[in-house]
């Protein structure tokens, strides 16, 4: 089945190479949450729902419950806001207690662990451009640059009308072969910077919108906060978070702000030769013993649109119970034939994240 066609060449293989991201992208992002998520302070406790209510709301029967608790990997179905998101549920037990997954995943290197993540960086405060000093246009760094060099509205890039406009005025109407890789990669490390200053400043209204050419767009904050809505149990469960959610960078009370932490970083990633650049959000919120962690991605530079995760840790006498969604939006889901893509594309994705998760199993086992 030949889903997309690139650089004039049939892809067969285009929703393995589309997953192949996913599962680089999050392997690397889930891993950084379990390293983060008992590491900070623990607030007095509020009303959550137990282990059984959660599984309960996930219309999970009696028999996911009892593989859950026999160490399985169960998928729960999340409802899609539209044909360009595909959506991942899935819940486990983990025979470990937060102290434990702490000290495992503090000891982890965990972004150098992942090999198509090629490099990565810490965003911090206001952000400035030696935050990105180590972007790079790597692998295959002539031809990308030509690609920003000829940029225009398409899906080749995703860039915003500016942004094409600023690589066309470097190239200046000459051959792009004459300017040299550097100028463009302070170009690229200047759009990510200025895209990074949007979102700290105005949130998901602050994301500019990709131009798809024809007088389209595709507007990434529109998508994350569809995909935010969608999160049906925060608001339900945590309001209060779900709001900041919302509302980010407003929403959350003065007495709230020491139960949340923050975390901005860039990412590299190559998928089949060619570099991605990820903007990424973390927030991760304290709820005594148990917390909620939130990842968007809220720019990416080809390939797909935007991206949310999420994950609900409760600890039981049993162990901990993880309970995960993902959130994606990329074109190459959508259109006429998005009702038979999405299942293909969740059943060649999902052993990816699952895999994920039983490497994580099989760590805390070890302990």
């Amino acid at each position: 089945m030949i889903v997309r066609v690139r650089d004039s060449e049939p892809h067969s293989l285009s929703l393995s190479h589309w997953s192949t991201d996913w599962r680089g992208v999050g392997f690397a992002t889930v891993s950084v949450w379990f390293a983060l998520l008992f590491g900070g302070p623990t607030p007095e406790a509020v009303a959550l729902p137990t282990v059984d209510e959660v599984l309960k709301e996930l219309q999970l029967s009696d028999s996911d419950k009892n593989d859950i608790r026999q160490g399985k990997i169960v998928d729960w179905s999340a409802s899609e806001g539209s044909d360009r998101e595909l959506a991942l549920g899935m819940a486990f037990l983990v025979k470990a207690t937060p102290e434990d997954l702490t000290k495992l995943y503090r000891e982890a290197i965990i972004l150098k662990e992942v090999s198509v993540i090629t490099a990565h960086g810490t965003i911090t405060g206001e952000g400035t451009m030696a935050d990105l000093a180590a972007v790079k246009l790597q692998p295959n760094g002539e031809k990308e640059a030509k690609r920003y060099l000829n940029a225009k509205p398409g899906d080749e890039l995703n860039l915003d009308a500016k942004e094409i406009a600023a690589f066309q005025a470097l190239k200046a109407g000459g051959n792009a072969d004459s300017v040299e890789i550097q100028k463009v990669e302070d170009l690229v490390r200047q759009e990510l910077l200025t895209r990074y200053k949007a979102y700290r400043a105005k949130g998901l209204s602050g994301i500019a919108p990709y131009e798809r050419g024809h007088g389209h767009q595709r507007n990434a904050g529109e998508e994350l906060l569809l995909s935010t809505k969608e999160l049906t149990g925060v608001a339900k469960h945590l309001p209060v978070f779900h709001k900041l959610l919302l509302n980010y960078p407003n929403g959350l009370p003065k007495d709230e702000a020491k139960n949340l932490e923050e975390f901005f970083y860039w990412l590299n990633i190559d998928v089949f030769g060619r570099p991605t650049y990820v903007l990424v959000h973390r927030m991760l919120y304290h709820v005594g013993d148990a917390a909620f962690a939130v990842e968007r991605q809220y720019y990416t530079s080809h390939d797909y649109n935007s991206m949310l995760q999420g994950v609900a840790v409760l600890p039981t006498k049993d162990g901990t119970f993880l309970f995960y969604i993902g959130r994606v939006s990329t074109d190459q889901v959508a259109g006429f034939t998005s009702a038979a893509l999405h299942p293909i594309s969740r059943a060649i994705t999902a052993p990816y994240i699952k895999d994920m998760f039983k490497d994580l199993q099989a760590k805390v086992g070890k302990k």
